[in-house]
């Protein structure tokens, strides 16, 4: 893969996955009421449905940049909003070991290993990843004990 340019079993392997990733986000997007917007002019729902015929087409097309361009697109407000529970939906609805929150799971492990969090920003990751971490299962005690020191050592070097 020297020059960002695949051979053809590759690209089509990436075509695949890009369908399937983008078709996977609408499906999350269809399912759930949080993400439908009805007005006089617009029905996302109605949207979603094009999108996927589009997806389709792109895909028969071989258009790849398309289908990753679209998946970065519309994969943007849960990396954003920290929809956790999205990249999980991802990877069990495709099977691809997908991470959109990588940036953000290093970010946090850099916090745990220096033992310290010293931004606003370091504090709403942790603070985040406590919430997560509360409502997956099997509930990890251990790491939801050491953010919340963590946070109330930042609370306390703060007031």
């Amino acid at each position: 893969m020297t020059d960002n340019k695949l051979n053809k079993d590759e690209k089509q392997s990436e075509l695949t996955k890009y369908r399937d990733l983008v078709l996977a986000t609408l499906d999350y997007y269809l399912e759930n009421d949080v993400m439908h917007i009805k007005t006089a002019d617009f029905d996302s729902t109605e949207h979603y449905k094009g999108l996927k015929i589009q997806t389709e087409e792109n895909y028969q097309k071989g258009r790849l940049k398309r289908l990753k361009q679209w998946f970065r697109d519309l994969t943007e407000m849960q990396a954003e909003t920290g929809d956790l529970k999205f990249n999980k939906y991802l990877q069990d609805k495709t099977k691809y070991d997908i991470n959109i929150f990588k940036s953000y799971f290093q970010r946090v492990n850099k916090v745990i290993e220096k033992g310290k969090i010293t931004t606003d920003n370091q504090f709403y990751d942790i603070n985040m990843m406590v919430d997560q971490l509360c409502q997956t299962e099997p509930v990890d005690n251990t790491k939801i004990e050491i953010l919340n020191k963590l946070l109330s050592e930042y609370e306390q070097q703060k007031s």
